[in-house]
């Protein structure tokens, strides 16, 4: 019985602080303007990109995910559409489970891994490292009162982070 009262508990402790309306927008969020990023790769759109705007001295998180076209709409703390005005350095990153992993839909990510025997962090990364953090990816976007739209090629697609796991052995 214990066990079950912990879970309502937490449950309604969850619904209490969400509020029936959502997120409120926070006091301090600076205006934001639309922001559309393209990503390309091997020629191609790069579908399921993660693609993160990064700037010193701001508490919010300003990312998105491309769609089938290669394009992601930036949001800010997931919630609300649009980065502030400012230079960002644009970090891009794909990380896919390794080619023998189950995709069986039913299976959580950490059940498939499970079932594949894959460890913690052995995942395939197929966006070169040097564009995964602030400090060596070569890609800046200005977003200004007019919001900003940019297209990036990322170049080929690269197993980096999964022939470090690996200690050099490919599926590829």
């Amino acid at each position: 019985m214990k066990k079950y009262s912990i879970h309502y508990l937490l449950l309604l402790s969850l619904l209490c602080f969400s509020g029936c309306g959502g997120r409120k927008k926070p006091s301090d969020l600076p205006p934001l303007y639309p922001v559309k990023i393209t990503v390309i790769q091997d020629g191609n759109p790069l579908e399921e990109a993660t693609v993160s705007l990064i700037t010193e001295g701001v508490r919010f998180t300003t990312a998105g995910i491309t769609d089938k076209n290669g394009v992601a709409t930036i949001k800010t703390d997931i919630d609300w559409s649009g980065a502030p005005a400012g230079t960002y350095k644009v970090c891009i990153s794909k990380v896919v489970m390794p080619p023998e992993a189950p995709t069986d839909a039913s299976l959580s990510y950490e059940e498939r891994r499970a079932q594949a025997g894959v460890r913690s962090g052995q995942t395939k990364s197929l966006v070169n490292s040097r564009f995964l953090r602030p400090h060596t990816t070569p890609l800046s976007i200005e977003v200004t009162t007019s919001g900003a739209t940019e297209t990036f090629d990322v170049g080929a697609a690269v197993d980096d982070l999964w022939e470090q796991v690996t200690g050099g052995s490919s599926s590829r």
